[in-house]
């Protein structure tokens, strides 16, 4: 009994050795490993956005911590001596320090390659190294919202560096080394695991476009003071946007990481990420729709009282006064509310939210920008007439300013709802692998015909109607401004506005749109036609420059632009014969009040213009 007791012990011991060798084998090696070896991480380098022509937007700076470790040293005063002279440390404190008992010191941190190379070159056993990469951007302030950042882990948290984080992030390595039973090294016993580096990713964007519209944009907020503003440039025939600026923001090399409110609102792209109500610039889509579902053509004939009742409700024209008889084309071209109304009424709100859904505003874009949303609308079935008459002329409705931005340029390039896009492609320096871009077109709006006759619409706006401040002579320009009061808590808020402008330019070497919107500007300058086309005009104007595309002069020019003069002081006199005046200078005019007198007028007098200003005019 005893002896089958022992075999019984042996057999168990056995099994049990067998199990472990077997089952626990690669466990176990590695811990194995880990007690003779050692190991000191290299941190990949992560890939680098460029713009469309290579220019480097975010890139990766290499630095490195320096280790020692004391049983590895054969000479200690010669290692301490090599330490003060590369870093400028103090002898005693430095051999002190790595003549201790610790396995493996930190004796210097964000080294530079200069100074490693010096440790290396000295021959000295015992020195080792790490690969630290700190991200930066050349640019700083710049394409803050677009390009985003990474967290301290090295991963992208917004922008692209968020979304295209797993090509941008590569495969960290180690150097390895087998030490003996008191951690000195064996000789030859140091193996390195390369690390694997990160893809660039190549964007659309153009860092020269992106400067001038910076500058426009900036331009506009001194003149302003907005509480912000963005402005995105979009190719309407690809979707490839080719700048997008945003105030306010900071710089991507001193993120605000302490002031979580400012970070958390200046991080993400309200160009994507946020809705508002767009006002006249929606009006593309409506007459678009109107047009192409043959609900109304361009001979249409409208009478603008200033006012249209619809089911007892009395909705105001942006001119009290009224427009008068007017026909469609007019309509689009002088932003008359009453026109647009009528327009979607007589649609209908089953043909027109078709064609809302045809231009993909209650759907996000699919722009490849984290944190995007989509738009907002009153749900279908409990659309009422006067809800449908109000989102005719751009309010009632919320929606994100890429959304609208792609829709609207379906209506100027032919019909095609492109997907907005930063992407180029993704390619491996190293391998020369290349990933392209795929961003197929998301269907069609309108037909070719519609789009054509749009286009024409467009360009009278900036050639005769509110948008004269986009004007760029020699080139072919179209377009539509915005003006929208902001509501809050269901209520106009007195006194705020969006101020917008939606160009196009219909030059062939330069099929960009360009959106800018200026939220709630100061002062008493808040229309469209004044605060927002005249920076659009500018940037089309030095991109054009930029590019090369040569100015076709026709003749119509100097009647466009008409002879420059002195804007009188128009103070005290009557609306109506001041009109008549700057209508003879083909000037456009906005009013401000319901008054006869013109108590205030900008530009002020003394001011040179010619016909691509707008004057507004005060009165009561």
């Amino acid at each position: 009994m005893a002896l089958l007791l022992i075999a019984f012990s042996f057999a168990a011991v056995f099994a049990k050795l067998a199990f472990v060798m077997v089952a626990n084998s690669e466990e176990l090696g590695v811990k194995a490993a880990s007690q003779w070896m050692r190991d000191v991480p290299t941190e990949a380098v992560r890939g680098k956005i460029l713009d469309r022509n290579g220019v480097v937007l975010a890139d990766t700076t290499t630095q490195y911590t320096v280790y020692v470790r004391p049983n590895a040293l054969t000479d200690k005063e010669a290692v301490a001596q090599l330490l003060c002279t590369v870093f400028g440390y103090d002898f005693e404190e430095t051999y002190a320090k790595i003549s201790g008992h610790a396995s493996e010191i930190t004796v210097a941190r964000g080294a530079t390659k200069e100074q490693l190379n010096a440790l290396i070159s000295s021959g000295q056993s015992g020195i080792y190294y790490g690969e630290d990469n700190l991200r930066t951007y050349p640019y700083g302030d710049f394409l803050t919202q677009a390009l985003g950042f990474t967290g301290f882990d090295g991963n992208g948290q917004t922008g692209l560096e968020a979304y295209y984080d797993k090509y941008l992030t590569g495969t960290d390595g180690a150097i390895l080394t087998s030490t003996d039973l008191v951690g000195r090294e064996v000789e030859g016993g140091t193996r390195y695991v390369p690390a694997v580096d990160g893809m660039n990713v190549v964007t659309t964007l153009d860092v020269t476009v992106q400067r001038i519209v910076e500058g426009a944009l900036d331009n506009a907020v001194a003149q302003f003071a907005p509480k912000a503003a963005s402005c995105v440039v979009m190719n309407y025939m690809t979707g490839e946007i080719i700048a997008l600026a945003e105030y306010p923001s900071f710089d991507l090399n001193n993120v605000p990481r302490d002031d979580v409110e400012q970070l958390f609102s200046h991080s993400k792209s309200t160009v994507v990420a946020s809705v508002y109500e767009p006002g006249s610039t929606f009006k593309i889509l409506t007459a678009a729709a109107a047009l192409d579902s043959g609900a109304v053509t361009t001979a249409n004939t409208y009478y603008c009282t200033g006012s249209y009742t619809v089911d007892g409700t009395k909705i105001r024209c942006w001119k009290a006064k009224g427009h008068g008889s007017i026909n469609f084309a007019e309509g689009v071209e002088q932003s008359c509310n009453c026109v647009f109304m009528q327009s979607a009424l007589a649609m209908g709100t089953d043909t027109f939210y078709g064609y809302l859904d045809k231009f993909g505003l209650q759907a996000a874009t699919g722009v490849d920008i984290t944190g995007e949303t989509s738009g907002i609308f009153i749900k279908q079935s409990d659309v009422k007439s006067v809800d449908l008459a109000r989102i005719g002329f751009g309010q009632a409705v919320a929606v994100t300013p890429i959304g609208l931005l792609a829709a609207a340029s379906s209506v100027v390039n032919g019909g095609t709802l492109v997907t907005p896009h930063l992407l180029s492609c993704v390619n491996d320096p190293y391998s020369g692998t290349e990933i392209r871009g795929d961003f197929p077109s998301r269907g069609t709006t309108v037909s070719a015909t519609t789009s054509e006759t749009m286009r024409s619409l467009l360009e009278n706006v900036v050639k005769n109607g509110s948008g004269k401040g986009a004007y760029v002579a020699g080139y072919r320009i179209a377009g539509k401004t915005g003006t929208a009061q902001k509501y809050e808590n269901g209520k106009i808020a007195q006194g705020k506005y969006i101020s917008s402008f939606l160009g196009f330019s219909l030059e062939e070497e330069a099929p960009y749109a360009v959106l800018l919107i200026v939220d709630e500007p100061s002062g008493y300058l808040y229309y469209g036609s004044q605060v927002a086309a005249p920076p659009v005009g500018d940037i089309f104007e030095s991109t054009f420059a930029y590019l090369g595309v040569k100015a076709e002069y026709t003749g119509e020019e100097a009647a466009l632009t008409g002879e420059p003069f002195a804007l009188p002081d128009y103070t005290g006199k009557r609306l109506s014969v001041v009109r008549a005046e700057l209508a003879a200078h083909g000037l456009y005019v906005e009013t401000d009040g319901d008054g006869d007198t013109v108590t205030g007028q900008f530009p002020l007098a003394g001011t040179v213009v010619d016909k691509r200003n707008t004057v507004l005019l005060m009165t009561s």
